[in-house]
């Protein structure tokens, strides 16, 4: 019984130690978000960034959108059957609010930031539960 404890709690240990190298690849973690839910954020950024930059370079007369910003989630390689890691997709969304979203247009800073958005789940399959 003693031996039994002790492997548990070994095995507990090194569990602990190596979730994410274990719970990442599988799709076990909190900090996932499904493809839809990232594709309409990074939409509502890109559409953000443009309308910005439409008003500043008008001088306050006009607003408009591009199209592009309308698929900014097909360009960024968005699936919306997937999963994705919250904290790239978090990132991506930063760089076409950023500055060079202001800079370059939505446009250039989704192909610039965008481009290593990670899926979640490659070993278990998609979709998982959230936790």
């Amino acid at each position: 019984m003693k031996i039994l404890k002790k492997l548990t709690i070994l095995f507990l240990a090194g569990f602990i130690a190596t979730n994410c190298v274990i719970l990442n690849p599988l799709g076990l973690h909190s900090d996932r978000e499904k493809g839809s839910e990232a594709s309409g954020r990074i939409i509502d950024a890109a559409i953000t960034t443009d309308i910005v930059n439409t008003v500043i370079l008008s001088g306050g007369r006009g607003v408009g959108i591009s199209i592009l910003s309308l698929i900014a989630d097909d360009i960024a390689g968005i699936e919306d059957d997937k999963y994705y890691v919250s904290s790239t997709v978090d990132e991506c969304i930063d760089g076409i609010r950023g500055f060079t979203g202001f800079l370059l247009g939505s446009t250039i800073a989704n192909v610039l930031s965008c481009g290593d958005l990670k899926t979640d789940g490659i070993l278990l399959g998609d979709p998982l539960p959230s936790i």
